[in-house]
């Protein structure tokens, strides 16, 4: 007969470790798909649209306003960077194709943190993640606000 395991093991794994590799499988199951979308779409030669493809509509921001709305050609750039046309990526939305480097490593470590049960508040902690998500807002910001020069200057 073995003995009883000591009282201050758990056969269950803790709240927040079932947490972790909830995010993780989210984090999973919505960036490999969006890689794989901008694998199979082609890219619209306008530098946006490209979602259209989807069936989507075109922008409404930008029928009503004249201006391209802060995320349009987010899926041409996508589609550019899945397909390695960087430079085209760029010119079609400067925060395309970090955003896509980003969504890229995150369907590359999420098995890894889902299996492992990584912390998914450590890792949105670390201080390099800050910085590139502020360069990543700048070019957002930066592309939304040269459109508006363009528009209104």
């Amino acid at each position: 007969m073995s003995p009883p395991p000591p009282s201050d093991v758990t056969l269950v794994a803790p709240p927040r470790r079932l947490l972790d590799r909830a995010a993780w499988a989210v984090a999973l199951l919505t960036a490999w798909p969006v890689v794989m979308l901008s694998a199979w779409l082609r890219p619209d030669q306008r530098g946006f649209g490209t979602h259209q493809q989807l069936g989507l509509a075109p922008c409404s921001f930008e029928a009503v306003t004249r201006v391209p709305c802060p995320g349009c050609g987010l899926t041409t750039s996508f589609t550019h960077m899945a397909h390695l046309h960087v430079l085209d990526a760029f010119r079609a939305h400067l925060m395309g194709p970090l955003l896509f480097t980003l969504t890229l490593a995150v369907a590359a470590l999420a098995p890894f943190g889902l299996r492992r049960g990584w912390s998914v508040t450590r890792a949105l902690s670390l201080p390099w993640l800050t910085v590139y998500l502020g360069v990543t807002l700048a070019a957002g910001m930066l592309t939304f606000g040269a459109r508006l020069a363009h528009r209104f200057l």
